[in-house]
């Protein structure tokens, strides 16, 4: 359990942190002021004074020390805000949005693109950007949404040249496109954009053998079916969902099923077992895990690596980690370290709608499944023998 308040405490924080108009140095200042009372309270207990007793046995009890969930809490706010580009560093792509002048950004494709019916949307890593009239580039950092016309040969690790005007996302009352984007860590875009593939292979070698995959098995599902239904398993099997009729879309959503074509725990936890139930035997307990481990980070990639698949596939690390070493795993203590360790490297996962579907989902089985099992046997068992419904 104290686990599970360390995490809850750094999520708090965050949440805390987006909302309350704070200047990072406060949250320092709190953070630095419960260590030194947390250091205070072990020195008191180790010399266990009377009256420092007395004091503590008339609070409240939390399964951890209150200055050590403050601590948590302060660092889950830093982390956020620690996060939060300078807008006005001109080496950050956002600080030349709305100029009016169009630019050439050099980067480099740091995902497969997104292919849509009349355009396609690159995610760039930015490095250099050059005024149109200007002889000169300059070295800027960021990531830039381009969208290109349809067509074109574009893959993750091409290093790209995208001509155009530099704009900050729009937002109105309905719907704020600048937050959406935002966490995702992409604060400038550029629509109808001009773009070039000046090289390949600036990617991750490992990645771009793993994207190199998923293009080949696609091509393979489409070889194998006919359309819709190859969209459809492309979207089961792979997380490719662009494919799939908007119609077929409409009747998955009005029927509650669209779970069904969305990746998620319950692939994970098939190739988990498969993994761990061939390679166990052939090659003992451990590697056996390894193997299993190594099929879910591949498979992870394979599919995009969307937020809610990526907390299937971390759930799947600790209970593979469990089952190594023989213990029991506590799935809503696994469930709040799992968003821990996403929003320590994402802290902007919590807005994620994805991820906040899924992490909901898992909790509602985490905490009702049982108990409503249980219910449906007590009542099932009143006109059914107890051993039929148990089975």
């Amino acid at each position: 359990m104290p686990l599970f308040w360390l995490s809850l405490a750094f999520i708090t924080g965050i949440v805390l942190g987006e909302y309350l108009d704070w200047h990072i140095n406060v949250w320092v200042i709190m953070g630095v002021f419960a260590f030194l009372l947390l250091c205070l309270s072990r020195l008191l207990r180790y010399f266990s004074i009377q009256t420092y007793q007395s004091i503590r046995d008339s609070i409240p009890s939390l399964p951890i020390s209150y200055p050590l969930f403050i601590i948590f809490l302060c660092l889950g706010a830093v982390r956020l805000l620690a996060a939060q580009p300078d807008h006005t560093d001109p080496e950050f792509i956002a600080a030349h949005n709305e100029t009016d002048k169009e630019v050439t950004v050099r980067g480099v494709l740091d995902a497969p693109a997104d292919v849509r019916d009349t355009y396609i949307n690159l995610r760039v890593e930015a490095e250099r950007l050059r005024y149109d009239g200007e002889a000169q580039s300059v070295p800027v950092s960021g990531l830039l949404l381009g969208s290109v016309e349809a067509g074109g040969d574009w893959h993750y690790g091409d290093y790209v040249a995208l001509r155009g005007l530099l704009q900050t996302p729009p937002e109105n009352e309905e719907f704020s496109y600048r937050d959406y984007l935002a966490h995702q860590g992409i604060y400038a875009t550029m629509s109808s954009a001009e773009g070039i593939r000046l090289e390949r292979g600036h990617g991750n070698p490992i990645l771009g053998v793993i994207y190199a995959l998923k293009r080949r098995a696609l091509a393979t599902v489409y070889q194998l079916w006919p359309d819709p239904e190859a969209s459809l398993m492309a979207g089961i099997l792979l997380g490719v969902e662009s494919g799939i009729p908007e119609n077929v879309q409409e009747a998955f959503r009005n029927t509650g099923t669209s779970h069904i074509i969305v990746i998620s725990g319950f692939n994970i936890t098939i190739i988990a077992g498969l993994f761990v139930l061939l390679f166990s035997r052939l090659l003992g307990r451990l590697r056996g895990a390894i193997a299993a481990a190594l099929a879910i980070a591949i498979y992870t990639i394979l599919v995009g690596a969307d937020p809610a698949v990526v907390r299937a596939a971390i759930m799947g690390y600790v209970a593979l980690l469990a089952w190594l070493v023989g213990r029991r795993q506590a799935g809503l203590t696994t469930l709040m370290f799992t968003a821990f360790m996403m929003a320590v490297f994402d802290p902007y996962i919590l807005w994620n709608v994805g991820f906040l579907l899924s992490f909901a989902a898992t909790l509602g089985l985490v905490l009702y499944a049982e108990p409503l099992t249980q219910i449906f046997t007590n009542l099932t068992s009143r006109v059914i023998p107890a051993t039929a419904t148990e089975r």
